[in-house]
């Protein structure tokens, strides 16, 4: 196999849990913006994750869900820390 039928056959494999990915994120964030980028995070750890080119169909998809969770609570924990998501305090008016 050479470089080129590699790098066809990895992107063909992401693309079929691509989808799957952003479901994920998109449950855990709630949010488009994140959870695209979690997604796509979790698909850059897929490409190199050597256990994901060589794995079936539900191991593929079971190394997805934990990558793309693993990747949407890193995102959910920068929003946090930056202060961007916080819950707003609830202030009494004429107290």
């Amino acid at each position: 196999m050479n470089g080129t039928t590699a790098l066809h056959d990895t992107i063909t494999l992401l693309r079929s849990v691509e989808h799957y990915c952003y479901q994920i994120a998109y449950y855990l964030l709630g949010n488009e913006r994140d959870a695209a980028e979690a997604s796509k995070l979790a698909l850059l750890s897929l490409s190199v994750n050597p256990r994901f080119a060589d794995a079936g169909t539900d191991e593929r998809r079971r190394l997805a869900k934990s990558a793309s969770i693993s990747c949407a609570m890193q995102r959910a924990g920068g929003r946090f820390a930056d202060g961007n998501d916080k819950e707003p305090i609830p202030q009494v008016v004429n107290d």
